[in-house]
């Protein structure tokens, strides 16, 4: 697994050889001030994947997300690079998963959520 970028907010890391992103986000997410190379770095990490691929995304340590445009975006995107499906990891039922599966619904993005890492590991394994 390689990193691609580590921050107060958020991590990426890609797995080539299970064709697989890695999203972690962290904090409030309130001025794009915080962000500033999210888009770049998310862009950056997809274009390691190829067509195909899954996403792990892990809002467990996320406060708040008021950047909601930033999430569509890399929705967007990761459906033009050709993502698969991605699971989504909370520890309970949280706003951030109704922005998330709203986002979701206007992108099209073929997501789940989650509450076990293991389990949606598995669910990201199935064809």
């Amino acid at each position: 697994m390689r990193e691609i970028a580590s921050t107060d907010f958020y991590s990426i890391h890609v797995d080539t050889a299970k064709n697989r992103l890695f999203v972690t986000y962290r904090g409030a997410w309130t001025k794009p001030a915080q962000v500033p190379n999210f888009l770049k770095d998310h862009s950056e990490a997809i274009k390691e994947l190829t067509p195909g691929y899954t996403a792990l995304i892990d809002f467990r340590n996320m406060e708040a997300i008021l950047l909601t445009d930033f999430m569509e975006k890399v929705q967007i995107d990761s459906i033009q690079t050709g993502i698969r499906k991605a699971a989504r990891i909370y520890d309970r039922p949280t706003f951030i998963q109704i922005q998330a599966d709203h986002i979701g619904k206007k992108t099209g993005l073929n997501a789940r959520a989650f509450e076990s890492v293991a389990e949606a590991e598995a669910w990201l394994e199935e064809p």
